[in-house]
């Protein structure tokens, strides 16, 4: 229907344009008839009004409206002498075979030109009847320079007016909403005084000789002058207005259709012009354009090249241009988007989708489930024996079997179904809207698979895999269904490995084991008996040693518990806050001995959970710590492959904690999927690259460019990067020692207690007091 609409008011319009330009012919016809009749009294002053028309046509003033303008011309001001100099018939032929010359010789459109002839010759019409009316016989009096005025503002309205109304016909304002524009008046105020110049010029004819009427040039040529740069003037400060808000609102589009649909609307905008495309192929003559740089793909923004009187060619072609920078910019930033959320929801090495996005994609189908009264299962893989593949053939091999592994498992499943690894050498496989003689046969595959084993270094290795599988109850979430697939993993490892175990409740058994350790967890830190060890970090630029992370330690019955296993335990059983407590207390009167011999500054970093950051008191901890800790640096660390939650309390505490001069650092960056979008919202200070991407940067560009793209990311938001991991020489050299980057790992300094790390400060001070620059590999040796 809007298609219809606007080709019966194309149609109207142009007949309308059509109807006046024919109205013009017939009154030029007349003119020259009656000029023929009458005998001619053209001269050749009267004749160098054509090209005197041409000119001052080339400098009309443009009233803007919403999709376009209409230009007033003052080319009338020669009509005006015409009109005072020759016979009414004579001054009109003169006057239309300007207009007519003028419009030939412009690039607008045909129907523009044929508008603009009719009208032209019409008002120039009007405009001397009025004159004869006004006029009377008397010449040089005050009644003719008003009859003068009173002929240019008939001219200025009929043009204005008409012009007005087949603006109207064509587009979907009304006659009223095209006459009221802001540029009225100001065309007005100076259309008939400008018009007046031609009276001048009449007056100055007939009293002096025709010589002097070239003094009249320079009030003309200033006038012409001053009014184009007024329209340039105001189409300039239109225009960038229109670029502003095109670079603001592509800051906020997340979508390349969108950045795309926006760009040709504000082209649109920017040129004043309907006929603007984005397509593949450069302009073609006739044409402007710019090019958008999009990845591969070659775009450009194309208009029709025309001159105006608002702008130029050359205008346009450069209001393109820095359109054209916008959209490669947004682009950019989509493509570097997409880049770093995939960097954060996948794991570097086999591109398969981490522990977050999988426990978000089991919550998303146990929840369709439900409603659907579907089928979940979820298949926890670990390769068997998978340790002296690294220990014999090196990381980087292993790496290439865990590929090979990675590729096998997606061939075993449908694209539906998710694969997923978790760290190291342990996988997942989500099964959803399925039945379990398809999850069966599926698990089937992937065993087999495994067993294929794998060929390095020209050596067949021997691969197996152990593998459990649990179906999710009605009130399993994502964590509770991965728990009980990590269950019947390890129970098919308890059974002889190589088989897939089904998780049963009587699996659970082991959970009795669990409940005596959180006891024993429980009593071990209300009396304190967690122990603090230190693992400093080193800057690359200097070898120095510039802080130290603060790792709690526990041993039960004589046996040190893995960190992960009770750290997990204590969050478990709602203890991390106490946990916590204990660790940052006993950081806290280390720094306060370490503060006394220390010469330089330094940080110490402890880990903090969500958990603890929710506590209402955690703050004043934090104050109290602080205070104790004057002269050295607390650091908190938040682990990124837990996710972050921006929940107000524990962004209020953030803040709150950043105020007192304590830095936030997201621990694990990089495997996690939540804190790329979370850094412009937490007062986070550092990052700090998780291991695994620091794995294979000495035997793998492209881990190594994977590396390089996390710390320039990081480095770019104004973050401290630590990279952790570094375990082998050949991994720091990859490195490099550039300024303002720092690393952790074993091949620099273990975790160590706080004498030893006393006792390691001091040799790092003494070799930096020396002018020495330390050695990492040495630091290690002297040990």
């Amino acid at each position: 229907m809007t298609t219809l609409i606007d080709r019966l008011r194309s149609s109207r319009g142009w007949w309308f344009d059509l109807s006046v330009c024919g109205v013009g012919i017939a009154l030029f016809v007349q003119a020259s008839v009656g000029a023929l009749r009458d005998g001619s009294g053209l001269n050749a002053v009267a004749f160098l009004g054509i090209p005197l028309i041409l000119v001052i046509a080339r400098f009309p003033v443009v009233i803007d409206i919403q999709d376009g303008g209409i230009e007033v011309g003052f080319d009338s001001c020669v009509l005006m002498f015409l009109l005072c100099t020759l016979d009414a018939h004579d001054a009109l032929v003169v006057w239309s075979l300007g207009v007519l010359l003028t419009q030939l010789t412009t690039a607008k459109r045909l129907s523009s030109k044929i508008f603009n002839i009719g009208v032209g010759i019409t008002a120039g019409f009007l405009a001397s009847a009025v004159l004869g009316l006004v006029r009377g016989e008397a010449l040089g009096t005050p009644r003719e320079l008003a009859a003068v005025a009173a002929a240019a503002a008939v001219y200025f309205a009929a043009d204005f007016v008409v012009s007005a109304f087949s603006l109207a016909i064509s587009g979907a304002t009304t006659l009223r909403d095209q006459v009221l524009q802001p540029g009225t008046l100001l065309a007005i105020g100076c259309f008939v005084p400008f018009d007046t110049l031609g009276y001048l010029g009449a007056v100055v004819h007939r009293s002096a000789p025709p010589w002097t009427l070239v003094l009249l040039a320079v009030p003309l040529t200033t006038l012409l002058v001053a009014t184009r740069a007024l329209t340039r003037g105001r189409e300039n400060a239109r225009r960038l207005a229109v670029l502003f808000d095109a670079a603001v609102r592509a800051q906020t589009l997340s979508q390349r259709g969108a950045v795309a649909h926006a760009l040709l609307g504000d082209a649109r905008k920017l040129l004043r012009l309907q006929q603007v495309a984005l397509r593949s192929d450069p302009p073609v003559s006739g044409e402007v354009g710019a090019e958008i740089h999009d990845g591969d793909t070659q775009l450009w923004i194309v208009a029709k090249a025309m001159d105006r009187a608002r702008s130029t060619v050359t205008a346009d072609e450069q209001a393109l241009k820095t359109l054209a920078a916008v959209a490669t910019d947004a682009f950019a930033r989509l493509t570097l988007t997409s880049e770093m959320v995939h960097v954060a929801r996948h794991d570097p090495l086999t591109d398969l989708p981490n522990r977050g996005i999988l426990l978000d994609r089991i919550d998303h189908a146990l929840s369709r489930a439900r409603r659907r009264d579907g089928l979940v299962a979820l298949l926890f893989v670990d390769l068997d024996g998978f340790k002296p593949v690294n220990d014999r053939f090196g990381h980087a091999a292993g790496d290439a079997v865990l590929i090979e592994v990675a590729g096998r498992l997606r061939a075993c499943v449908r694209g539906a179904d998710t694969v997923a690894r978790l760290g190291g050498d342990e996988f997942a496989i989500l099964f959803e809207d399925t039945d379990t003689a398809h999850v069966e046969a599926a698990c089937e595959r992937v065993l087999r698979a495994v067993r294929e084993g794998a060929w390095v270094a020209g050596h067949r290795v021997p691969l197996s895999a152990s593998a459990g599988i649990a179906y999710a109850a009605s009130r399993d979430d994502g964590e509770g269904l991965l728990g009980k697939a990590d269950l019947a993993m390890y129970a098919a490892k308890a059974e002889g490995k190589d088989r897939l175990v089904r998780y049963e409740d009587a699996i659970g058994h082991s959970r009795l084991e669990r409940l005596v350790m959180v006891e024993d967890l429980r009593r071990a830190i209300a009396e304190k008996r967690i122990d603090v060890v230190y693992q400093p970090v080193v800057a690359t630029g200097t070898g120095r040693i510039v802080g130290v992370e603060a790792l709690a330690r526990w041993t039960r019955d004589g046996v040190a518990v893995p960190a992960d296993v009770f750290i997990r335990v204590a969050e478990d059983a709602g203890m991390i806050v106490d946990l916590g407590d204990v660790a940052l207390s006993a950081v806290a009167a280390d720094a306060a001995t370490l503060r006394g011999s220390l010469d330089g500054s330094i940080t110490m970093c402890v880990n903090v959970s969500a958990q603890q950051l929710m506590d209402p008191t955690f703050v004043d901890r934090v104050r109290r710590a602080t205070v104790a800790m004057a002269g050295v640096t607390l650091v908190l660390e938040i682990t990124e492959r837990e996710g972050i939650d921006l929940d107000p309390v524990v962004l209020a505490s953030m803040h709150a904690i950043a105020d007192m001069g304590v830095s936030f650092a997201i621990d694990d960056f990089g495997v996690g999927f939540s804190s790329i979008s979370y850094l412009t919202n937490l007062p986070v200070r550092i990052l700090k690259a998780d291991a695994s991407l620091s794995e294979g940067i000495d035997t793998d560009e492209r881990a190594s460019a994977l590396l390089r793209s996390v710390t320039q990311m990081g480095q770019s938001l104004g973050l401290d990067v630590i990279v952790e991991g570094i375990e082998r020489e050949s991994q720091m050299a990859a490195i490099g020692s550039a300024e303002g980057l720092y690393v952790q790992g074993y091949l620099l300094h273990r975790p160590m207690s706080f004498e030893q790390l006393r006792r390691v400060l001091s040799e790092d001070r003494s070799t930096s007091a020396a002018g020495l620059k330390p050695s990492a590999p040495a630091s290690v040796r002297s040990r």
